[in-house]
């Protein structure tokens, strides 16, 4: 009996301490709270003064700012139409009228965004200085295609040559199917591609044989020591003179260039049409070939005459 009382109040004991424990937990945990709510608050209202000090001080600075970012936006906008219809009007290639209205376009933002940081306190000098930090790292590192893009765009704008010309550049032949903003991309007579960054292109001597509507068509032919050289200016010239393909035949020219080793050699020189060259050229050597022939005319090639010695 006396040990069952005893184990009663021990488990009582017990108990109250732990309900002691307990309140003090939770007294502690209210406590951690209060301070926790009371610094957020103290923060919240921090804050609050914050913003309601740079609203007081700064607010009229910021709806100018924001006034002057959405005038500056539309500005820029007619800036790019602006730009865009004068590119059109003018001789520049119509691949280069985006890229050069969308440049405009960016520096005329970027000078309405330095305005407007300006106008909200934000120093701008180190804004600037960062942005050139960072476009002079990206220039070092990107010197080889900003070199071809600036070509590109001398391209465009001057166009030395155009889509669809045939060109000699460089080693290069063929007609230019594409000119982008690095490469040129011409089209070899063996249907090859090849694109020449922009920068060879600019730095090379071009030949263009599509630059002008008219093309010299020189052509030379090889007649015989034996023959009547007269004779065969007069055939050759209404040979050439027969052809549709000449534009200029009141002033197509005939005359003996040289005495070669083997042969009499006569320069021919006319205009035609660029996009009939291979065509007029082929047809014309037929025409004259045959001429000679019907003539009699010998047409002499490359020989090695030995004569033998009776001794």
């Amino acid at each position: 009996m006396t040990t069952d009382v005893t184990g009663a109040q021990n488990a009582a004991a017990q108990t109250a301490s732990a309900v002691s424990s307990t309140a003090s937990d939770v007294s502690h945990a209210a406590t951690t709270v209060d301070k926790t709510v009371v610094h957020q608050l103290t923060i919240t209202e921090r804050i609050f003064d914050k913003v309601q000090h740079f609203a007081e001080t700064k607010g009229i600075d910021i709806v100018m700012a924001i006034i002057v970012l959405v005038i500056g936006y539309v500005i820029s906008r007619e800036i790019k139409v602006w730009t865009r219809n004068i590119l059109k009007r003018s001789n520049v290639d119509p691949n280069a009228i985006g890229f050069i209205t969308e440049i405009v376009y960016f520096i005329c933002l970027l000078f309405v965004m330095t305005i407007v940081f300006g106008m909200v306190g934000i120093s701008t000098s180190s804004l600037i200085a960062a942005l050139g930090g960072i476009g002079l790292a990206i220039g070092l590192a990107l010197k080889d295609n900003f070199s071809n893009v600036a070509s590109g765009i001398f391209i465009l704008i001057f166009r030395p040559f155009s889509v669809g010309d045939y060109i000699v550049s460089n080693g290069v032949e063929g007609t230019v199917a594409e000119i982008a903003i690095i490469y040129t991309k011409i089209r070899t007579l063996g249907n090859q591609m090849i694109a020449v960054p922009n920068n060879t292109m600019t730095s090379s001597i071009i030949k263009n044989y599509s630059h002008y509507e008219l093309r010299n068509l020189e052509l030379t032919f090889d007649v015989g020591y034996d023959s009547d050289l007269r004779s065969c200016l007069h055939l050759i010239r209404e040979e050439i003179l027969k052809s549709a393909y000449i534009q200029d035949k009141e002033n197509v020219t005939v005359y003996i260039s040289e005495m070669a080793d083997s042969s009499i050699r006569v320069y021919t020189r006319c205009q035609v049409k660029a996009t009939d060259y291979y065509t007029a050229r082929t047809e014309i050597i037929i025409s004259v070939k045959e001429a000679l022939d019907r003539a009699g005319i010998d047409i002499p090639f490359p020989q090695l005459v030995i004569h033998q010695s009776d001794k």
